[in-house]
This record gives structure tokens, sequence and C-alpha cells, in this order.
């Protein structure tokens, strides 16, 4: 989820955190000037330096720090990088168990970590926690540099901590759900976390910064999207990576799959047992993959193309249009590779079709109106019934750039509405993104329709919103849309449809 789509559900305790996480001495007295101020100045929030420089938990507490990482681990196993309040006590807790019993089964501590390897941290590991009951900034420091010298991850931290008994705590104690509350304000406070509320409470990466988080914190993919890389490998491959890392090659294929994540082998340390061409033959096969690069660059393609990744299953099992409506911002967009990777489109030419029929399912089965057939090519992407005697028109414009509303676009769409029997008393218009001139192309446009259409232009995401949260706004049992919330000529921004929907509905 983006920013604009999780700000409308966060009270103002949480949005004051959000503020303060990146703008200092700023002072505001309501929700709404506080959601404002954070869109506004949302390149700020996404900087990857701020971003960066939150990440660093080597200055805080032992506690804080570790439950920090335990906690975004947690959250970056999860698709939309989201869980409930009450999963991440318990998702926390259960990584923590996990690897204290891991720690303990030697046989699996000689396949995950290199006996040397092991001899020379566990040792500067004992030195450092010697002196008291916690360990400094410097101490930290040198451990990561001794760690990344000796290719450990974070996890083979953790293990050889615990077989110290230091990890979580001393002794191996779980941390509490006080302790994992202290830490959930932490990362709020550093603006990496947002919570909100929608029936009960979640917290969450937002998308703006989900990708600099993965990478800063060493996590690469998602367990689920993983196992679909590594089910798209064959046999021999699996065997490669588990014989490069000593470690059983007996079974089928559903076994070596297995025995690789029980490890913990990371996707990098995995696809670097291959040579250069073989890492280029699977590059191939992925439609879309940048293939060229050093051998780091083609890891590195491979784990972006699995990166971008999502479930394959519908919303909505009963209507095969939900998968592009899931879609909807790619499809707006022109995010090819997205809509490759997921298998959304296979040519590049099916995005704008694609992007019809999409709206057409979120009229339809989301705001609850019957589009209305249109005989012929010669039209309007879509037509419905406003009232008995006047009609809305809407056309989807997908682009890659911001849409600018060029000159054959606006004597297209007044064809539209001159040709049209009823009164058209509105015109929308779908996109991604729109300029300055785009808005002053649609109020000349109405100028133009001599009937005084109104025409309206807003983005995919805006649209999406309105049809995932309009039923909130209403204190009807079986609520209907009211399309007053379109009806106005110029730009249909978040914050004027939020204002729309209070009155309208």
């Amino acid at each position: 989820m983006y920013l604009q789509d999780i700000l409308p559900k966060m009270s103002k305790l949480y949005l004051n955190r959000t503020v303060d996480s990146f703008l200092k001495d700023v002072r505001m007295d309501t929700e709404e000037e506080m959601r404002e101020v954070i869109i506004k100045n949302v390149d700020e929030f996404q900087n990857k330096e701020r971003v960066k420089r939150n990440l660093n938990f080597n200055s805080s507490e032992r506690d804080i720090a570790l439950l920090n990482e335990m906690v975004l681990m947690s959250l970056m196993d999860q698709q939309g990088y989201i869980l409930s309040e009450s999963e991440v006590f318990s998702t926390v807790e259960n990584l923590e168990k996990e690897i204290v019993e891991q720690s303990k089964d030697e046989e699996y501590i000689k396949t995950a970590i290199p006996e040397e390897r092991m001899r020379i941290y566990k040792a500067v590991l004992i030195e450092s926690w010697k002196k008291d009951d916690s360990l400094n900034e410097h101490e930290i420091n040198i451990l990561n540099v001794l760690r990344k010298e000796l290719e450990l991850s974070k996890r083979d931290h953790y293990l050889i901590e615990s077989i110290i008994g230091r990890f979580p705590q001393k002794n191996n104690k779980l941390h509490t759900h006080k302790q994992i509350e202290r830490t959930l304000r932490d990362l709020q406070s550093r603006g990496i976390i947002l919570r909100y509320r929608d029936g009960k409470s979640y917290y969450i990466i937002p998308n703006e910064i989900a990708r600099t988080v993965r990478y800063e914190m060493g996590g690469e993919l998602r367990n689920e999207v993983y196992e679909t890389l590594l089910n798209d490998l064959n046999v021999t491959q699996l065997k490669v990576i588990l014989n490069f890392l000593s470690i059983n090659v007996g079974g089928n294929k559903k076994d070596l799959i297995q025995r690789i994540l029980k490890h913990n082998i990371l996707p990098s340390t995995a696809l670097k047992t291959f040579n250069t061409k073989e890492l280029t033959q699977i590059l191939k096969n992925l439609d879309g993959a940048k293939i060229s690069g050093t051998k780091e660059d083609k890891v590195q393609n491979i784990i972006d193309y699995y990166e971008n990744l999502s479930t394959p299953e519908f919303s909505d099992p009963t209507d095969e249009r939900s998968r592009m409506y899931d879609f909807y911002e790619q499809l707006a967009s022109r995010d090819y590779k997205s809509l490759r990777v997921n298998k959304v489109i296979e040519k590049d030419i099916n995005v704008e079709r694609y992007f019809e029929e999409a709206t057409h399912y979120l009229i339809q089965k989301k705001l609850g109106i019957e589009p209305i057939d249109m005989k012929g090519s010669k039209h309007a992407d879509g037509k419905i019934k406003y009232n008995p005697k006047e009609v809305v028109l809407w056309d989807n414009k997908s682009t890659e750039k911001p849409y600018e509303f060029p000159s054959e676009h606006f004597d297209q769409f007044l064809g539209y509405i001159r040709t049209e029997k009823s009164r058209v008393t509105l015109f929308l218009i779908i996109v991604s993104e729109y300029t300055r001139d785009a808005i002053s192309q649609a109020q000349k446009l109405k100028a133009f329709s001599e009937e005084d259409s109104d025409v309206a232009i807003i983005k995919a995401t805006d649209l999406k919103y309105v049809a995932e949260n309009w039923k909130s706004y209403s204190n009807n049992k079986n609520p209907k849309f009211n399309l007053q919330v379109f009806n106005l000529t110029g730009e249909l921004t978040r914050n004027i449809l939020n204002s729309r929907m209070e009155w309208a509905l």
C-alpha cells in the first residue's frame, strides 16, 4: 500500500509520529493537515539516505535494535509488507523461537555455517560479550565487518549468538509483548513502519520505502517468492546449490527446495553458485528481465525479477477481470515489467484493452453501477446512466509519462460528447498521472462541449481508492454510489474525493 492509501486510516497519534520522523519542528492541529503535509513532502519521506540513516540501529539499546530487525524481517516476508498487530507479536515470537531451536540442532548448524567461519566468528563474538550485557556501537561495527568478510548472513549471526546464550536475550530468553510494543513505537518514530486501523490495527512498511528497507536489511525475497524461483530451476541446478554448500543432495525436487529454504540460503548465495553463462540462460527464460551486465548484475536482475511477483490468486475468483483490477495502477502506468512477471499480459498491446476491462469491472462490481453497451467502435470506453436524460462517459488513457491531454484526444473526446444522444453531464478521463496542462485542457473541453459537460481527470490509484472505500462513507445498510462524487471539472484529487464522498454518500 502507498502512503495515500494508508494515511486516511491513521489517527492523530500515529500521524504525528510519522510527521516527526522526517519533518522537525512542524506542528499541526488536525489530522487532515498532517496527511496533507506528509503527501506534500513524500519525496523527503522516501529519500533513500533518510531511510538508510533511520535503519541504523547500532546506537540503540540492544533489545530495541534486535527487535527492530525481528519486526522488519517479519514484515518483509509478507506480501504487501503488512501484519495485523496480533500477527506482529506472534510472528516475531515464532521467529525468535525458530532461531533458538535451530541453534540447538548440531547437524543443522554444521550444514548452515562452515566450520572455520563458525570458529572465527564465535570466538570474536564471545570476546565482545565478555565485558557486560550489551555490545557498544564500536563492537557492533567490528562484528558487521567481520561477518561480511566471512560471508555470514545476519541470520547466521543470530544463530551463533543463540549458541553462546545471548539471543534473543541472555540465556535465550524470548522478548515480551511489552518489549515488542516499545520497538513498534521506535520504528514508527523513525518513519519506517506505519500503524493504521481498518477494523483492527495493522503495521505496514509503505511501498514508497519498502524496496530500500529490504535491501538495507539484507532481505532479498519473500519465502513464497523464493520458492517460486527455486521451482523454476531444474533438479540439477538445485543440486549444484546444495552440493556447493556441502548439504545433502538426495531426494526429489520438492525435497531439494525445502532443504534450501530450511537452511535459509539467501537467493544471492544460491545464484552465485552458477557461472555467468548459466545465469544468462536463466534470465533468457524470464520474460522482460534484463540480461546484460556482470555476474553480480545478473544475480541482482534475477532477484529483481522475482521481487516483482505477487500472489497468482485472483481477488475475485468468480470474475477473471479481477486480476486486471488487482493490477489497475500498473495497467494505467504501462508497467510492462510487473505486468509480464505476474502474467497479467502476454503482449504489450494488451495493456490498453485490459485497462478498459479493469475499469468496467470497477464500475460494475465495486461501485455497483451497470455499464451501458455501446455499438460500433467510435465511442468512449464506457458509459453509465446518470439520470433518465443524462449519462456519464469515461475514457482510459494509459501512459508511461504523465498524461498531457494532446489535441487529438481533445478532438476525440469532443466528438464523443457531441455525438451522444443523451446529454453528457460528465466526461471522466482515467490516467496514471497528469500534467497541469491536462487540467487546463479539461476546462477548455467543458467550454467547447456546448452542453456544459463537466470534464474531470482522475488518477487510477484514486479511482481504485474510491472503489475500495466509498461504502465506509455511508450510514445506509445497503448504500448506493452517488456519481456526484465525480461530477466536476478539473482534477479529482484524493482530498477532493474524500470531501465529496462525505456529503454525497
